[in-house]
């Protein structure tokens, strides 16, 4: 009788995973062809001290040849994969050590040790994809022959593991970022007679930013912008739970009323998670152009007039889970045509580097065109210094 059980998935791990599954497993890592790494960097430099070796090396083993995701010492950034001693680690589970290649019949006539760099000694681990197969290793060689003891190995199956985690938390914020990319809110067309813009670029992947956008019951066009302390992984999970309560709340009561409402809803949630979160709210009457806010320690909200003026919308109240009991005064505002509203993160003021600059650009975007144009020119990273924050920005403009 034939077994009605699933066949076991056993032999696409491991290193007698099939090709196709290998590559398939490094394509999943995101890692082969991108540049080089501190987090990997620091590792690769501290093997090359601890052993006393001429270099060390985060090898990718791609279909026809290596690739170094990290080196120091005098290595190429790629080679082919024939003569890749690392191509031999992959068979095995094991650590692979060559304490003299001349002698040892496998690499003895390789193009590695008969020359440039002249490998002698080598010794390196497998590292895995998010799969469980063999994608690469962590080694390190020397131009001299030499022994490696037992405590050695050790130590160089220990820092393998320390590159293994990034790796895998690569993967895992990968997968994250995807997951909440796919979760963002749909933008909604804008009412008539504006226009709407909007941008969302997580620092590391996953964003401790959120926004939603949208209509209330009664025709007015709502929005939210928050930032929840902090980058990562951890504020990413807060920034979904706030946007979940913000749902939760509903969104045809007063600005003040939704945020004391997501506030009583939160406050558990943030204390234990040792954080809190700014956030903008607003409801603008498209007919008339006349909004209503309450802003939770957000603080950079800006009108932009249509005569070239730039007012900053000052907060109402603390962030969300900073004080215990807080209420938020409602303030209005209108736009009059030619107006818009642009609600920030304070990535963007990173991205400028004050208040000062940031009203500046803020100026200069509107002669980019229509309001996502704009939005999109104003937090632009390229060509300017590094920025280490979320950046998500909505401007919404009057025709």
């Amino acid at each position: 009788m034939k077994s009605t059980e699933h066949p076991s998935h056993s032999h696409l791990r491991g290193p007698d995973a099939p090709e196709w599954a290998r590559l398939e497993d490094l394509s999943r890592t995101r890692l082969l062809d991108t540049p080089s790494e501190e987090r990997f960097d620091r590792i690769t430099r501290l093997a090359q001290s601890l052993f006393g070796v001429s270099a060390a090396s985060v090898s990718l083993i791609a279909e026809n040849r290596q690739y170094l995701k990290s080196f120091v010492g005098p290595l190429s950034r790629e080679s082919d994969r024939k003569d890749a001693f690392c191509a031999e680690t992959l068979k095995s589970s094991e650590t692979l050590i060559v304490e003299n290649a001349l002698t040892d019949e496998r690499f003895r006539h390789n193009a590695l040790v008969t020359g440039d760099p002249h490998i002698q000694f080598y010794a390196g681990h497998p590292l895995t994809g998010p799969g469980g197969t063999h994608v690469g290793t962590f080694c390190i060689i020397d131009q001299a022959p030499r022994s490696f003891s037992a405590e050695q190995r050790k130590i160089l199956e220990d820092l393998t593991q320390i590159i293994q985690r990034e790796m895998n938390l690569s993967w895992d914020i990968d997968q994250g970022a995807r997951t909440q990319r796919a979760l963002l809110p749909v933008t909604p067309p804008a009412p008539a007679g504006y226009s709407l813009g909007v941008c969302f670029y997580p620092a590391f992947g996953l964003s401790g930013d959120f926004y939603d956008l949208g209509t209330t019951g009664a025709g007015h066009f709502r929005m939210t912008v928050g930032d929840a302390m902090g980058k990562g992984v951890g504020p990413g999970l807060v920034a979904g739970a706030a946007r979940s309560a913000f749902a939760d709340a509903g969104w045809d009561a007063d600005p003040s009323v939704i945020l004391r409402d997501v506030s009583d809803r939160l406050d558990g949630t943030l204390a234990r998670a040792g954080s809190f979160a700014s956030v903008f709210h607003a409801v603008i009457d498209p007919d008339t152009g006349a909004g209503l806010y309450a802003d939770a320690g957000q603080g950079l909200t800006h009108i932009l007039r249509a005569d070239g003026a730039v007012e900053r919308l000052p907060p109402t109240g603390p962030p969300l889970g900073l004080v215990a009991g807080a209420a938020w005064e409602e303030r209005p505002f209108t736009l009059s045509p030619g107006d818009a509203v642009l609600v920030p993160t304070d990535g963007l003021l990173d991205l400028h580097g004050d208040l000062a600059r940031l009203a500046a650009a803020m100026t200069d975007c509107r002669a980019k065109g229509d309001a996502d144009t704009a939005v999109k020119a104003l937090c632009d990273r390229r060509g300017k210094s590094v920025v280490l924050d979320d950046i998500t920005a909505v401007l919404f403009q009057r025709a």
